[in-house]
């Protein structure tokens, strides 16, 4: 998939057009529906989900290094 094109408006809105193959199409328009579904009965927003899983994937890290610190501690 390629961004073709970017148009972008007095408004501060924007206009974007993509290139795509038919199943990334078909793709794009499952999840699209998808995520209507689901932040309509929800609330949940794309923004939401990308935050909680950035915030998931810190703490992950964080007990990673963590723990990559202790072992290091007991061998030195």
């Amino acid at each position: 998939m390629n961004v073709t094109e970017i148009k972008e408006h007095e408004d501060g809105s924007a206009t974007y057009q993509f290139d795509m193959t038919a199943e990334e199409h078909g793709v794009m328009c499952q999840q699209g529906i998808l995520w209507c579904i689901v932040a309509g009965i929800t609330g949940v927003t794309p923004e939401k989900v990308m935050e909680a899983w950035l915030d998931e994937r810190e703490n992950k890290e964080g007990v990673s290094e963590a723990a990559e610190g202790s072992v290091q501690e007991e061998v030195g």
